[in-house]
């Protein structure tokens, strides 16, 4: 998505921190999304890592969703900082915003999805808001706040070998 963002105009590539969602045409973004659900259903032995991927893995049979997020803020926004040598002040305004406006993008994108996927299956109820990181669109949460990226690695390598 980013190399796409780069190759078409919609993102700097001088800029070390990154873009939303909002950076490409809803129809291109649909498209790679069904690309990966495609993948998901008919390929097996693959790694699929995005902010979507345990949304699009939703009712598809013989995948393992994974959740990795941190319940610290203040931790988000210095590890952001750090990646991409900013302010912390920009860090913050640059993930808050970011989140906010992926997030209500692929509302307006997925909400027939999300009823058929997430709804009619009975994983949650029609009355609860739609948001993609749910724990219980997933087999497994991890918090990063806890654990590090060896610790992490090795709790979904253990969930996966069961």
């Amino acid at each position: 998505m980013r190399q796409y963002a780069i190759d078409n105009g919609y993102f700097d590539p001088k800029q070390s921190i990154h873009h939303s969602a909002a950076a490409y045409p809803d129809d291109f973004d649909r498209k790679v999304d069904y690309e990966m659900r495609n993948n998901l259903q008919n390929k097996r032995g693959y790694v699929y890592e995005s902010w979507l991927s345990g949304f699009l893995a939703q009712q598809v049979e013989g995948t393992f969703k994974i959740l990795l997020y941190c319940s610290e803020d203040v931790v988000r926004v210095d590890r952001i900082a750090n990646r991409d040598d900013v302010t912390i002040e920009d860090a913050k305004t640059h993930i808050f915003t970011r989140e906010q406006n992926n997030l209500d993008k692929w509302i307006k994108m997925y909400g027939k999805e999300w009823d058929e996927w997430v709804v009619k299956p009975k994983t949650l109820a029609k009355d609860e808001p739609i948001y993609f990181w749910r724990p219980e669109l997933y087999d497994l949460t991890i918090d990063t706040y806890h654990f590090g990226r060896e610790e992490t690695l090795e709790i979904a390598s253990k969930a996966l070998e069961k």
